[in-house]
């Protein structure tokens, strides 16, 4: 799993480097077009992941290096996070013990 993730990432990068090749005009027409679109989907992706996720990223030690990984790379660097997360049940035993110390 976690090598697809890193082929994930890649490809992601990879995207965005031919994105800024795009805007350099280093791309013919009728891709820097389709590129542009895409680009503009992505970007509205990423940043709905962003809303949806922005409790799980605001509890993160660098929360902005996150938020900046997750519109890079999207759900490519959150599944890892999401796994990491205690789940609900853990999560109050601790919320229970900090209670009580």
């Amino acid at each position: 799993m976690k090598a697809m993730l890193s082929v994930g990432k890649a490809l992601a990068l990879t995207f965005w480097l031919v994105f800024g090749a795009a805007l350099a005009k280093r791309v013919g027409a009728p891709f820097e077009h389709l590129i542009y679109l895409l680009a503009g989907f992505l970007a509205l992706l990423h940043g709905a992941q962003l809303w949806l996720f922005s409790d799980l990223l605001s509890a993160r030690r660098s929360p902005w290096l996150d938020r900046a990984q997750v519109l890079l790379f999207g759900i490519f660097h959150l599944y890892p996070l999401k796994a990491e997360q205690p789940s609900g049940a853990d999560a109050v035993a601790v919320n229970e013990g900090a209670a009580h110390a």
